[in-house]
């Protein structure tokens, strides 16, 4: 089947979604992005929180001044319909660029181009490439201490803007060489933040489950949604500067993202963890979040938005 991509209010088919290599966004890294889950349950499909993915998006654009020509509910029916156009698909990825052919930093001709892709990962990219794809059953982590993750002076973090990811690619593709599957990043002065893609959780010792504020890192709407979850389950939280000693001496660590959604790390610096224990709390987190995308828990009814 040839996936449609809508781009502006057409759909193009897959192979002719193309952009020139001169555009703004290509050479400046200016473009603004999200990434949605989609789940089929017996034949219901929905999108995971999806105004909380559009209002990050306008959020991102406001803040990075990348202008958008659409209303919040023409993204929300553009992309429902992209999922329809697509059957099968498991994410959408939305992205707002401008794509004139630019000498400047700051555009000449800054209209923008939006484009909202429906696709199957595996069967539409993954399958598609030459060389195998990276993959791992359990998560090994190293602490990046050379790279610093996004700094609030050049890029504020919570921006999903393209040139964000920089660093992120160079910290993790050598953390790769040296046989780890993910890094964690701290910021200027030290302090945990993030992964490249997706929000760190750490649980300590005495059971009190560890993020960095939200002024520190990405907005993450899996990470907003445990954090509902956690405060539901009656679990300790605490948003704040994280030190890296308490990642050094954690019971658990787990990631958050769109698309691993609740992922354990196994271990920090080749240091053993509990996280895929089974009375784990990042055990008790994940298996209540996998029954919310299932429709099978009150908070489904909030979260899941029906095709």
């Amino acid at each position: 089947m040839q996936r449609k991509i809508w781009i502006n209010g057409e759909y193009v088919n897959w192979d002719n979604a193309q952009v020139h290599i001169l555009s703004h966004s290509h050479q400046r890294g200016s473009l603004i992005f999200g990434f949605i889950p989609i789940f089929d349950n017996q034949g219901v499909v929905s999108l995971f929180r999806l105004k909380d993915h559009i209002e990050r998006l306008f959020k991102s654009c406001t803040s990075a001044g990348i202008p958008l020509d659409y209303s919040p509910n023409d993204i929300h029916m553009a992309i429902k319909d992209t999922v329809r156009e697509n059957p099968g698909s498991k994410y959408v990825k939305i992205s707002v660029y401008i794509s004139s052919i630019e000498v400047d930093v700051v555009p000449q001709d800054p209209f923008s181009t939006i484009a909202i892709a429906a696709y199957e990962p595996h069967q539409d990219i993954i399958t598609k490439n030459k060389q195998p794809f990276y993959t791992s059953k359990e998560l090994s982590v190293w602490l990046e201490k050379e790279k610093h993750q996004r700094r609030h002076d050049i890029i504020p973090p919570q921006v999903k803007i393209a040139g964000n990811y920089t660093s992120s690619m160079m910290a993790k593709w050598q953390a790769r060489k040296n046989g780890y599957d993910e890094i964690i990043f701290t910021d200027e002065k030290g302090y945990i933040t993030e992964a490249p893609t997706s929000n760190v959780f750490i649980i300590n010792q005495e059971n009190v489950l560890l993020t960095a504020p939200e002024s520190d890192v990405l907005y993450g709407i899996t990470r907003k949604s445990v954090l509902e979850i956690a405060k539901n389950e009656n679990i300790n939280i605490k948003e704040d500067k994280i030190p890296p000693h308490e990642l050094e001496n954690a019971k658990e660590v787990f990631l958050t993202s769109s698309s691993h959604l609740i992922c354990p790390v196994v271990k920090i610096d080749n240091r053993p963890l509990e996280s895929q224990n089974l009375k784990s709390i990042t055990n008790k987190l994940k298996m209540r979040f996998l029954k919310i995308i299932q429709g099978e828990d009150s908070f489904s009814n909030r979260w899941l938005d029906k095709v």
